[in-house]
């Protein structure tokens, strides 16, 4: 177990201001953070604290916005916009160009955008769209700004990497990985489940990144919990949760699921405690709920290191290139 003292209730603002020392002087890369989602609350909550912290997103109208609402409110915060469409294999590596062009390091980058479950599409490369945008997309990303973020690590800071998954891992009897490249609609009877399948890959992709990297840099994964957020409201997904009864028929949280509702602010706790919390320096590949280590409790399937390495050379195939740090 971790060594704070958060739980389930407790906000991000509550964990930033805990770890502000922590905070002070990182440069931080968030993605996806509209505003109303855990990664804008994030992105907001560090603001004041942090050097440097550069929020994406695909669409430049939407994104600054949130770089207004933040500067509104802390007006001395230092952010900067970064155009990043994960779902696309094309527009990732332009991205991951400029990142990697900034003078400055980069000590955390936090794989936050997630593509809304909705009924089965494919992307323009050709593969599932919950699978372009929540794994294939991010993987991509990160190795191709993984020198940079190495390059970062001094003597008393080691850069951060993490992964947004989702105890929704657990309920996908297992990734298919021979199905990646070419997807199978006939597989997937629901919206959730290609869903599910992605955030088992981003436990996986955790586990392997940090078996990989051994300390040069750190990998953390975690569930934020079950946030009534923007996703869920949208046309293309309102049906689906409303059809399993996460939402009811007005479109309002289902108090009756067995599952605790979190705010926003509650939900984006957990993040910041994977990318600053001191205690987790020695825990490189843990799995985090409520603020807490819970890497006990993952799904078998989702921290087998064969299937992670599995997963990992399977996706480079996917992206073209392979990364060996």
């Amino acid at each position: 177990m971790s060594t704070n003292h958060f739980d389930s209730h407790t906000t991000a603002k509550e964990v930033a201001d805990a770890f502000a020392s922590e905070i002070a002087g990182k440069n931080v890369l968030i993605t996806g953070t509209s505003i109303g989602g855990i990664g804008f609350e994030v992105a907001r909550v560090i603001a004041q604290y942090a050097n440097l912290v550069i929020i994406t997103g695909y669409d430049s109208g939407r994104l600054q916005l949130s770089v207004d609402a933040i500067k509104k409110e802390f007006p001395q915060a230092n952010i900067r916009k970064l155009i990043l469409n994960v779902s696309s294999l094309a527009a990732v590596p332009k991205a991951a160009a400029e990142v990697n062009a900034y003078p400055e390091p980069l000590h955390i980058l936090i794989n936050n955008a997630a593509a809304t479950p909705a009924k089965f599409s494919v992307t323009e490369d050709g593969l599932e769209r919950q699978m372009a945008t929540n794994h294939v997309g991010p993987f991509l990303f990160t190795n191709l700004i993984l020198p940079k973020i190495i390059a970062s690590r001094t003597d008393t800071v080691t850069p951060r990497v993490i992964f947004i998954a989702s105890d929704a891992h657990a309920f996908t009897p297992g990734l298919d990985i021979s199905t990646l490249a070419q997807p199978m609609p006939e597989k997937y009877k629901t919206a959730f489940e290609p869903y599910n399948d992605t955030k088992s890959a981003n436990v996986l992709t955790t586990v392997e990144l940090a078996n990989r990297l051994k300390g040069k840099v750190n990998a953390y994964t975690l569930h934020p919990g079950l946030i009534f957020s923007q996703i869920m409201t949208k046309p293309e997904s309102l049906a689906d949760y409303q059809e399993y009864n996460i939402l009811d028929k007005d479109g309002q949280p289902n108090k009756d699921l067995p599952f605790e509702w979190k705010s926003v602010p509650e939900g984006a706790a957990t993040t910041v405690v994977a990318a600053f919390d001191p205690a987790l320096s020695d825990k490189s590949g843990a799995y985090l709920r409520d603020c807490q280590v819970t890497t006990d409790d993952v799904a078998p399937h989702s921290t087998d290191p064969e299937r992670a390495s599995q997963l990992w050379k399977a996706t480079e195939k996917i992206v073209g290139q392979s990364f060996d740090f």
